[in-house]
């Protein structure tokens, strides 16, 4: 494909999306074969056209059992974080922008599902996992994750674990690496479809031009596992540990949710554990219209969410009073001359009716928002932080901040254009006095009337001019003659003169 060998060329601010990014060989073993045929040249056998044939046995490797670290490039939720997740397919971003296509997921068939990941997510909710369990008992459906041997893998010595049916494997089978045994009911309940899983990775390619800080100077194509199951929540006090598990299903794809049924006796299938994390959900409060609606709801706390808790009736200050009920939250305030005071301060989201006023503004900069109260001798920074964020939201969008940029310099050169014409015009018109009263006319008046008034200043050659005997350095021919009959040297003299 003709992106895979160019740079990026995604606009600042842009993404472009690919179902899948192939490689042009998938891992495997390959046999190159070259033949050659040589015209007019006898043979042993009488022909005059001998062949000549050779095989070359080739091999593409890359990931199968392992990644490395520098490979996961983020991973969502992140890791040991918590949140209310329980809306968000968990999803991993990979640097490799071909990984997730560049194996077969059926060694038997690769000419099959050439647009399938080998890859994917599974996620396990609390109670079906315990880290570290080496038998089923319970809730708890999944063993390891453990290390065994390559060999083990594809032959577990548990007559019960059925392994995957891989193909050719570039790495000794002694080789150890990591593998989970999950309960065949619950792998193919919470496991993807076959025909699901193209939907559940793709290439995106995206400019990463600035952002050498973050490691993301590469040409700026990536892949994307998701996974397919939502992420379970617990309570606000006791939040539900989830765990995700990328694992290869290479061998295992006949497997797969709405698959076959296991081979008579396996009651565990096994499976290469590329990666894992886990993270805490919280329940989720509601949807924004579901809060916003608890506002107004009798025994829902109404206005009193958006105010500073507090018990505000015991205050004895009336004007402290009406600003805590109205919204307003008292912050230290550290003046530029060193003092230090009380402000207020108030979100957009307030718990009391406003009314839009256009007496003041437009404002130039934040401290041009701030309003002062005479009265009370205190400072309202609501507006100016206002002000201030929408500056900073407005110049975080690179489009916007690029569009703006170059509005600017233009606006700049425009004003310098028509200064430097404007100072051109009034030059013109001093030099050809009151008879002009345009540029053009007074350019024309310069040229036709006043050029050859001007009294210009000569250039003269130094060739025809010798240097005046008076500057330091130089020796008058008087000087010269005395040094041929001294014979001194020249050098010497003119030294001494410059000293003089």
């Amino acid at each position: 494909m003709e992106f895979l060998t160019k740079k990026s060329t995604i606009g600042v601010g842009e993404i472009r999306f690919y179902d899948a990014i192939e490689p042009p060989l998938k891992t495997g073993a390959y046999q190159l074969s070259a033949t050659q045929t040589i015209d007019n040249v006898p043979n042993t056998d009488g022909s005059k056209t001998p062949s000549y044939a050779t095989d070359q046995a080739l091999w593409i490797q890359g990931p199968q059992f392992s990644l490395s670290a520098a490979t996961v490039h983020s991973m969502y939720p992140a890791p040991l974080q918590t949140g209310s997740f329980d809306d968000d397919l968990p999803n991993v971003v990979l640097t490799d922008f071909s990984l997730p296509w560049s194996r077969p997921i059926d060694p038997a068939h690769p000419e099959a599902n050439t647009n399938t990941p080998w890859m994917g997510l599974l996620t396990i909710y609390p109670g079906e996992y315990q880290p570290g369990s080496t038998q089923i008992t319970g809730t708890n459906k999944i063993i390891g994750p453990k290390a065994v041997p390559i060999s083990e893998l594809i032959n577990p010595v548990e007559t019960n674990v059925l392994g995957p049916v891989l193909g050719d494997i570039d790495l000794p089978l002694d080789t150890k690496i990591t593998v989970v045994d999950i309960d065949f009911a619950t792998f193919q309940a919470i496991s993807p479809k076959l025909e699901e899983l193209p939907f559940l990775a793709h290439g995106r390619e995206v400019n990463t031009g600035g952002k050498v800080i973050l490691g993301m100077e590469g040409d700026g194509y990536f892949s994307l596992l998701i996974g397919n199951r939502l992420p379970k929540a617990g309570t606000a006090d006791t939040p539900a540990e989830n765990n995700i598990f990328m694992v290869s299903y290479e061998g295992q794809s006949a497997y797969l949710r709405g698959g076959a049924a296991p081979p008579a006796g396996k009651t565990l299938i096994r499976l290469a554990l590329l990666s894992s994390w886990k993270f805490k959900v919280t329940a989720d409060l509601g949807s924004f219209l579901t809060l916003m609606k608890d506002l107004c709801e009798q025994g829902r706390a109404g206005v009193e969410l958006l105010q500073m808790p507090g018990a505000n009736q015991d205050l004895n200050n009336a004007t402290a009073k009406e600003a805590l009920q109205i919204g307003y939250v008292a912050l230290q305030n550290d003046m530029r001359v060193g003092e230090k005071m009380t402000s207020w301060y108030r979100g957009p989201l307030v718990p009391a009716p406003t009314q839009r006023n256009f007496d003041y503004g437009p404002y130039l900069y934040s401290d041009h928002a701030m309003h002062y109260d005479p009265q009370t001798g205190i400072f309202n920074h609501a507006y100016s932080a206002a002000w201030q964020i929408g500056r900073l939201l407005a110049l975080s969008d690179a489009s916007f901040s690029k569009a703006f940029f170059e509005w600017r310099n233009l606006y700049i050169n425009e004003i310098n254009r028509q200064a430097a014409g404007q100072q051109v015009g009034n030059n013109a018109a001093l030099i050809a006095g009151e008879e002009a009263t345009t540029l053009e006319s007074s350019v024309q008046t310069l040229f036709s009337k006043k050029v050859h008034q001007i009294d210009w200043p000569k250039i003269t050659s130094r060739r025809n001019s010798a240097l005046g005997d008076f500057l330091p350095g130089v020796l008058n021919e008087a000087e010269k003659r005395a040094i041929e009959d001294n014979d001194e040297d020249p050098l010497l003299a003119i030294i001494r003169k410059s000293n003089e």
